[in-house]
């Protein structure tokens, strides 16, 4: 069996900031995207997002066109796809490093990044996130978080330190513990799977997470089916419940040839 994949992305400013420092890149022929979320409150945050977003976007792109020598079954696949997106991570962080040593107005910046591949002929898939940004999975109608956010906030919690509710209303609750750009170099997280027909994929930044719950946002991609439209609502109630932050959202869907 072969698999089809369809990809689509939304972004918008909100409702407070006056630009955008959120960036995302696309290359759907290639099931592959990336969000980025530049750092609130530091030179350049949307200068690094875009940095990162293209140079991911660019460098996977190259790294699933390579010869993949006999490497055909999904186990190999997505171990595969794995290595290039921690690749395509980690010169994404080099080029924001290597933008602000250059400009020196532009020292400090960094951002969040999640991104999303997957395999047309085995149903593989990778996923890779630094920072807050985050990735979920919608199978059969269980909607999961495939990432760990990178946070103070996120740490406490692991040791059950704080409630989830806490951790959802804290005055540090967007204090990362990593990120794409600054002097030492982050530790990339990568996980790696196989997907299923009927699989939503949605990556997203803080400013969606930030004014909806999973449990809303779930109910409004099993409530619209089309993935255009759903991004569109997600984006609506995003900014009808304050829109405090840029939100920027991508869902890849996984069909059957």
């Amino acid at each position: 069996m072969s698999y089809s994949f369809t990809i689509s992305g939304l972004s918008h400013v909100g409702r407070v900031r006056r630009r955008n420092e959120d960036s995302l890149s696309i290359e759907p022929e290639l099931a592959i995207a990336f969000v980025t979320d530049g750092m609130g409150g530091h030179p350049g945050g949307d200068v690094a997002s875009r940095i990162a977003a293209l140079h991911a976007c660019r460098t996977l792109t190259e790294l699933v066109q390579e010869p993949r020598r006999s490497v055909h079954d999904r186990d190999n696949t997505a171990r595969f796809l794995a290595d290039a997106m921690e690749r395509s991570v980690a010169v994404a962080h080099a080029a924001v490093r290597q933008r602000s040593e250059t400009e020196p107005h532009l020292k400090g910046m960094g951002t969040t990044l999640v991104g999303w591949v997957g395999d047309p002929s085995t149903g593989a898939y990778a996923m890779g996130h630094v920072g807050d940004s985050r990735g979920y999975r919608l199978r059969a109608g269980n909607f999961e978080s495939l990432t760990r956010d990178d946070t103070w906030v996120q740490d406490r919690l692991d040791h059950d330190l704080i409630s989830v509710e806490e951790a959802r209303r804290h005055r540090y609750g967007h204090m990362l513990t990593q990120c794409i750009g600054l002097e030492e170099p982050p530790k990339i997280h990568v996980v790696e799977g196989h997907t299923a027909p009927g699989d939503r994929f949605l990556l997203c930044t803080d400013g969606l997470i930030g004014m909806m719950k999973d449990w809303e946002i779930r109910t409004t991609l099993l409530e619209h089916d089309d993935d255009d439209e759903a991004l569109r609502v997600l984006i609506d109630r995003a900014n009808e419940e304050g829109g405090k932050d840029n939100i920027t959202a991508v869902l890849a869907r996984v069909g059957e040839e």
